[in-house]
């Protein structure tokens, strides 16, 4: 299951911070952190739902070890395409990933992709520089905060659709 809990508290009192701050570093520090941790969040998210997809389908426990160490680790991002769509073709294979989209809510699965998309610059532009005292514009705590709906609902999609999927091998004769 994919936890919300602890980031909403998060993301709640970074807002709440923010809103009392005063000057003009300390908003902009409490906005660079709420975009920092959500997207966080979502990377952990999504190397959550590839390595428990990983632990219902694989045995063998050397295989498991390399789904963590060889495409977990080894994925550092949140982008849908270069991060998320990379590792479940890692782990399953283009065929199933296709058959999974299919299944997705297509509406949650392009608002997902179009969050994740509005998250990228803000992420980069606020994780690198350190701020000094320079005013740039960084989206509030609130804004945010708004973009966890469609970003929990597309997490929950694909992890829903990866549980209840009948995965195939490409050899194997459907019925």
């Amino acid at each position: 299951m994919i936890g919300r809990g602890h980031i909403l508290e998060t993301l709640t009192i970074l807002d709440k911070k923010y809103n009392s701050a005063v000057g003009v570093k300390e908003p902009l520090l409490y906005s660079k952190l709420a975009i920092i941790e959500l997207c966080g969040w979502i990377e952990e998210s999504m190397d959550d739902i590839v390595i428990r997809c990983a632990r219902r389908h694989l045995k063998n426990n050397d295989n498991i070890k390399y789904v963590k160490n060889e495409i977990v680790k080894r994925t550092y991002g949140f982008q849908y395409e270069l991060h998320f769509r990379r590792m479940l073709i890692q782990l399953l294979g283009i065929i199933n990933v296709e058959r999974i989209e299919k299944n997705i809510d297509i509406n949650k699965r392009e608002k997902f992709k179009a969050t994740l998309n509005t998250l990228k610059d803000p992420r980069n532009s606020g994780a690198h520089p350190h701020v000094k005292g320079i005013l740039r514009h960084i989206d509030t705590p609130s804004v945010t905060l708004g973009h966890f709906v469609s970003l929990y609902e597309g997490l929950i999609e694909f992890d829903a659709i990866l549980k209840k999927q009948n995965l195939r091998s490409v050899g194997r004769k459907e019925n």
